[in-house]
């Protein structure tokens, strides 16, 4: 009986065989493209090699723990054209964080926890908050009808700390994401100390120019920053107006209504400041429907 030889000792090619044979994915395959030993037997040196790289796909539990030389990638055999080839393709964890990745690419966070990115429609939780089926509905249709091309006003979601005003708009930019919809959202109190830092930087018109042009523009928290008259004036003024005549949807969430967000914007009472708080309000206001949470 032929005998091949492997280091340090000689190994049975029977046994060899055998040991391919009693693998189930490998028996599949065989009976599948209808293998006969001496085919197994000419190729045993790369089935045996297939077999060793598979193993090590066994028990893993996650890319932290895999042990291929290419990260996250298992060997598969095919057949082209009657030769026996061995190849390599993403494993289901490797797809999974490639579909995570994809899911995502088209959101621009600012400033905004990791979480936002887990926050799925899927998982939205109904039984916090006032108003959870009917704003559960309006993401929904927005996404329906946005993507149809449809235009369609954003929301101004309003409510007590931590009722889950952030993670309803996550989920929807994640789901937009998903649609190759591009989405900018951003924690708005540390945007506006963005803008203030940017004051001498020639960086600052770029950096409007892009929640201006943005198709999906999300502020998390507005009326929680240090307001002043040149941020409402001079940046929130032109962004909303911009968007307001492009027609370019825009969300917000706040602690307070748009009533009381217009107090907060308003710095005395001449007649000249109340008439630039309420054109933001009115700019807010055309923008988006106010739902509390």
């Amino acid at each position: 009986m032929q005998k091949l030889s492997f280091e340090p000792r000689d190994i049975n090619t029977e046994e060899l065989v055998d040991e391919l044979v009693e693998d189930d994915r490998l028996r599949d395959f065989f009976i599948k493209n209808d293998f006969d030993t001496d085919f197994i037997e000419r190729h045993l040196s790369q089935l045996f090699n297939f077999k060793i790289e598979i193993d090590r796909c066994t028990g893993c539990e996650g890319l932290h723990e895999c042990r291929q030389d290419v990260l996250g990638h298992e060997p598969t055999l095919r057949m082209i054209d009657g030769e026996l080839k061995t190849y390599y393709q993403s494993c289901p964890f490797h797809l999974a964080r490639q579909a995570q990745a994809n899911a995502t690419e088209h959101i621009d966070a600012l400033y905004m926890p990791k979480m936002i990115f887990e926050a799925s429609m899927e998982d939205f939780d109904f039984t916090r908050g006032d108003n959870r089926p009917q704003i559960h509905n309006r993401l929904t249709n927005f996404v329906t009808k946005y993507v149809k091309g449809e235009k369609v006003k954003g929301l101004y979601l309003y409510g007590k700390y931590q009722q889950g005003k952030t993670y309803c708009i996550a989920a929807l930019a994640n789901e937009l994401s998903k649609k190759g919809v591009d989405v900018l959202i951003a924690y708005y109190p540390d945007l506006v100390r963005e803008f203030k830092s940017r004051i001498n930087d020639n960086s600052l018109e770029h950096f409007i120019s892009k929640l201006k042009q943005v198709e999906v523009l999300m502020l998390d928290d507005i009326g929680g920053e240090n307001a002043s008259a040149w941020v409402r004036d001079e940046i929130l003024g032109p962004i909303l107006q911009h968007r307001l005549l492009d027609e370019k949807p825009t969300f917000f969430t706040s602690n307070v209504s748009q009533r009381a967000l217009l107090d907060l914007m308003t710095f005395n009472n001449q007649t000249a400041d109340k008439m630039k708080a309420a054109r933001i309000d009115a700019r807010i206001q055309s923008l988006s429907d106010e739902i509390k949470l």
